[in-house]
């Protein structure tokens, strides 16, 4: 009997595709432990027949290996223990919390945060033994508490936001990645009822954490600022210590792997220790158990993120190997990195963290090679400066980037050209700063006069970086806006990869590579021709507002409104934006705004100064306000077309729509541009036509305008109405609400908004009707798709909201 194992290339992607089938298909548990069983059985009894080739009861372990990878990510998502917090409905209740502090609070000039893992919640009914984590964020309130203490708080317990648009931030699905499904805030000392010290487990308490304390106060003996938060970002992980700026400037670079531990840190480490006991005169063997040993708490001190862990994996394969005397696979040593990061952590599959290590890795690995080939043979000599200074290293880096440009398009859209070039030079820099960060960290132990003067050293290794990346972030061109690219286009870049890898040495390969590009202009091509011509309305979740987006069916684009700017958070720049590049939309054909008030044109602005946009549409009310005037400045600088509309007017070029505006007439909005009974009821009030179908958009009108909009009889119905006023009292008057006579209400209107909205009384006005209410606090963005006959409905938050009439 011969029964071989699988490759660990193979098995690791077996794994990966049972984590992705899971995850989009989320099958019984019951079913996939047998069809575990059942494939296992079927690859035992068939590698007993002799005659019969291996080939098969390997086709059959590696479909065991995708059913164990869509067990593990069931148990590890769905299990979860019946006193869960997520299976007790105590979320956004007044309660007390009781739990231990599961790692070391994280502690900022304005903020602390921490992970508190739940023992007790205490409401004013009654005390639950619960389990599961919670975040904790503390705003200007001292915590005097530290890891493994007791802390018991009063406030309410929420549950993370979803992605509340599409192409949004699943704030939700990344805790839940890291096994936390609470949040919690302190804004009151208050709030902090107890702390009881104690001790965590032995192994953090008094191994990992006072190692990172002592690298951390070596450090910041002599750094500050920038220097500082960026080496213990590339020492520690500590992402949130380095400067929002400067991280903006070295992620428009594309130079965002030198913030955070990568394989390369990991590398610097692995060569610096080794070549450390080496000087001490260790033999070969012991060397490399040492730099094994050194790798592993290493990983420990990073707290296990996953390029760490697969790059200490794949170097102390390699480092075992020498000890062996045994040269190891790298593609084992890969699959067997990533097999064991996706069977402790089944969820780091989705995180970007795993697909930009992997994928730089696995391009580097397979494309390096081919990419050198493409110098003349003299230039890629490794005896000479230009193949080892210029051709190898650029070799790397256009490699890494054909490995992970597609992942940063699809998460970011973005690319950055020069990042070619500065990674020839900002890699020396970076090795530098990590082997001067390490000599600190390891004298600051038992000389910090000698800290001293490495971190001196580092401060002006780190600035000429800092200093470097401004400069490349300067320059014309440094990065680039792309669309967005969808999950067919990642399957087809990653098999093309995998094919060019092998471009050299199989004819298979160049005619696959071929094969597989046309095949994919193909499908682009027709997937266009094809696509149907419809009208397509998004009401996007932009808090206490209004943004809308429609996308006519000869592919016009209009934004309707754009939701608030404030100091603290911009709706264009944050929400629409993002969801036009989402889109892969870079030209706005009509801009509509309802009517000058902040919560409505603040957002335009982002939306100007960054979108081509050929017309804006107003009632042309005068508001001397800063968000006005800046509006009117970007029209005028952006050479827009302006036009003021008025009840009766019409817009054309909608591709069948038909866009007839209701409102105002001149009793609201003088010749002058007065406002005759206040902004609101100045508001444009435009009705699209598709069809049979019918939507109609009114602002913020309140109820001294139903006169003037009851005069239009039939004309003011419509299937989908957009809720004046975001559902407030003043609005939606039984007149008015009769005369539309929709089938669906939409109501935009923020979360624990300070106003009320939507009055009770407004919802249970349509309710009585029969007409469906929804509202973007509670279900996200609204999303809408008509072809003139039929309207399909679905919204962001919500089981089964996909509707059809």
């Amino acid at each position: 009997m011969c029964l071989l194992l699988p490759h660990p290339g193979r098995a690791a992607l077996s794994f990966a595709l049972g984590l992705v089938g899971a995850h989009y298909a989320q099958p019984p548990l019951y079913l996939v432990l047998f069809s575990c069983v059942l494939f296992f059985l079927s690859a035992l009894l068939l590698a007993t027949q002799r005659r019969l080739s291996t080939r098969l009861p390997n086709i059959l372990l590696l479909s065991l290996v995708v059913c164990l990878g869509v067990a593990r990510h069931q148990i590890s998502t769905t299990l979860l223990p019946q006193n869960h917090i997520l299976h007790a409905d105590l979320f956004d209740q007044k309660c007390t919390v009781r739990g231990t502090i599961a790692e070391e609070p994280e502690r900022g000039a304005a903020q602390t945060r921490f992970v508190l893992k739940l023992t007790e919640v205490e409401t004013d009914s009654a005390l639950y033994r619960v389990s599961g984590q919670l975040l904790v964020r503390a705003k200007e309130v001292p915590i005097p508490a530290t890891y493994g203490d007791l802390i018991v708080l009063r406030g309410q317990m929420r549950q993370p936001q979803p992605a509340r648009n599409p192409g949004g931030f699943d704030y939700r699905a990344f805790l839940a990645r890291q096994h936390i499904h609470a949040t919690f805030f302190i804004g009151k000392a208050e709030q902090i009822v107890a702390v009881e010290p104690q001790i965590g487990h032995w192994t953090y308490e008094y191994l990992i954490l006072p190692i990172r304390q002592a690298v951390r106060r070596a450090i910041q003996q002599n750094l500050s600022g920038a220097a500082a938060g960026l080496l213990q970002g590339m020492l520690l992980g500590e992402k949130r210590r380095i400067p929002e700026d400067v991280r903006a400037t070295f992620r428009s670079t594309g130079l965002a792997h030198a913030l955070v531990i990568s394989g390369l840190h990991v590398g610097l480490v692995a060569l610096f220790f080794f070549t450390a006991f080496k000087l001490c005169r260790l033999s070969d063997a012991l060397t490399a158990a040492a730099t094994i040993g050194v790798l592993a708490l290493y990983a420990l001190v990073t707290e296990l993120q996953p390029p760490v862990v697969r790059a200490s994996v794949m170097a102390s394969i390699v480092l075992l190997g020498r000890m062996l005397g045994r040269s190891g696979d790298i593609y084992n040593g890969l699959g067997l990195a990533a097999w064991l990061i996706l069977a402790v952590w089944p969820t780091s599959l989705f995180t970007l963290s795993f697909q930009l290590s992997f994928g730089a890795t696995l391009a580097i690995v397979g494309l390096h090679g081919p990419i050198c080939r493409l110098f003349p043979a003299a230039w890629r000599r490794e005896d000479r400066w230009v193949g080892k200074w210029i051709v190898a290293p650029l070799g790397v880096t256009l490699a890494a980037q054909l490995g992970t440009g597609p992942l940063i398009a699809y998460h970011f859209q973005h690319f950055a050209p020069i990042s070619f070039v500065a990674n020839l030079l900002v890699v020396p820099l970076l090795g530098l700063a990590v082997s001067l960060g390490l000599l600190s960290a390891l004298s600051g132990w038992w000389c910090p006069l000698l800290a001293t003067v490495f971190n001196a050293a580092n401060y002006l290794v780190l600035q000429s970086l800092i200093y470097m990346v401004d400069c490349f972030a300067d320059l014309p061109l440094a990065s680039l806006a792309t669309p967005r690219p969808d999950l067919v286009f990642l399957a087809f870049a990653a098999a093309l990869c995998l094919l060019l890898a092998h471009l050299h040495i199989s004819l298979f390969a160049r005619k696959g590579a071929l094969f597989l590009i046309l095949a994919y202009l193909n499908f682009a091509v027709w997937s266009h021709v094809l696509h149907p011509r419809q009208l397509e309305v998004t009401f996007l979740d932009v808090g206490q507002g209004d943004g809308i987006f429609l996308r006519f069916p000869n592919g016009k684009t209009m934004v309707v409104d754009g939701g608030i700017r404030s100091p603290r958070f911009d709706n264009g720049a944050r929400v629409v934006l993002p969801y036009l590049r989402y889109r892969n939309i870079d030209r706005i054909d009509v801009v509509v705004a309802s009517h000058p008030h902040n919560d409505h044109i603040g957002g335009l602005i982002a939306l100007l100064e960054t979108v081509e946009v050929g017309h804006y549409i107003d009632s042309g009310q005068v508001c001397d306000t800063w968000t006005a005037g800046r509006i009117r400045e970007l029209i005028a600088a952006k050479g827009i077309q302006y036009h003021r509309v008025a009840a009766g007017d019409s817009l054309t070029g909608l591709g069948g729509v038909g866009g007839l505006i209701l409102h105002p007439t001149r009793e609201f909005v003088s010749e002058a541009g007065e406002s005759l009974h206040d902004l609101n009821n100045g508001s444009v009030v435009l009705r699209l036509t598709y069809g049979q179908t019918s939507l109609l958009l009114t602002g913020d009108i309140e109820k001294e305008t139903d006169g003037a909009l009851l005069a239009w009889g039939e004309r003011l119905q419509a299937q989908i109405l957009k809720v004046a006023h975001h559902g407030s009292r003043t609005s939606s008057q039984p007149r008015f609400v009769e005369a539309v006579d929709p089938q669906i209400a939409l109501m935009q209107v923020g979360s624990f908004n300070r106003f009320g909205h939507p009055a009770p009384e407004v919802v249970q006005r349509y309710e009585a009707r029969g007409t469906e209410v929804y509202r973007t606090d509670r279900r996200g963005a609204i999303l809408l798709k008509s072809d003139g006959k039929s309207i399909e409905f679905d919204t962001m938050i919500g089981e089964n909201t996909a509707i059809k009439f």
